[in-house]
């Protein structure tokens, strides 16, 4: 019998859910031997021969492919599409000047980014009659579509914002903003329960009492969050 040729891996995310998700996801595939958990990228850059991108900032996949990465995931991903990035690995895994080329541009790719200001808000700019004012991304519970403004709802207070709904999601931080309709993003802070509706779609309740909807086509980003199975 030939011997498996095993490919260690180390799995690197900010997010403790983010690493639990992938690893379950190589549970099944015995080619691959998970060594090491890191919260960073730069714990790992010296160790790992081939790259596979796994963010929730979309802006980053243009950045992603530019230093060749073997592959980009756009969180929530599923297990299907996770796979897809497996197989590249395998293919890749005896190139050793992939590995040179790559590990050298990942390096430079990464200095650019640690040096960018283009970071998730965490402050909200409010105009009010006389005076303009600060809001906290972190007091939100929820923000709502509302013609050409968005209304920004606290545990004390409702704001409008000259904003659409699309360029605020571009701003926020997706690791605790999700979209769950086409006109409602929610705090995901506050999420307090989760009931069933109709026809794969739910209600959530915040913190506050609030209930709000979660569209269907939405769902698969709170499923990846809470690393439930509906």
């Amino acid at each position: 019998m030939t011997e498996v040729n095993t490919i260690k891996a180390i799995i690197a995310d900010d997010e403790l859910l983010a690493r639990n998700v992938i690893k379950k996801y190589l549970e099944d595939i015995t080619e691959i031997e998970v060594v090491a958990e890191c919260e960073n990228g730069l714990q790992t850059l010296k160790q790992m021969p081939l790259i596979v991108f796994t963010t929730a900032f979309n802006q980053y996949a243009i950045k992603a492919f530019e230093v060749n990465a073997v592959d980009y995931l756009l969180k929530p991903f599923d297990k299907e599409r996770f796979n897809i990035a497996v197989h590249k690995i395998m293919e890749l895994r005896n190139s050793i000047s992939f590995f040179e080329q790559k590990i050298n541009r990942l390096q430079q790719s990464f200095n650019e980014y640690i040096n960018t200001d283009k970071k998730p808000t965490n402050r909200i700019l409010i105009k009010g009659n006389d005076a303009y004012s600060f809001i906290n991304t972190s007091e939100v519970l929820w923000f709502e579509a509302f013609s050409d403004y968005v209304k920004i709802h606290t545990a004390v207070k409702t704001y409008l914002k000259n904003l659409s709904l699309n360029e605020l999601e571009n701003k926020l931080d997706p690791r605790h903003f999700v979209r769950i309709h086409r006109s409602t993003i929610i705090n995901i802070n506050f999420i307090k329960e989760m009931k069933p509706y109709f026809n794969g779609e739910y209600f959530i309740f915040l913190s506050n009492g609030e209930k709000l909807k979660l569209s269907r086509s939405y769902k698969d980003k709170i499923k990846f969050l809470i690393n439930e199975s509906f």
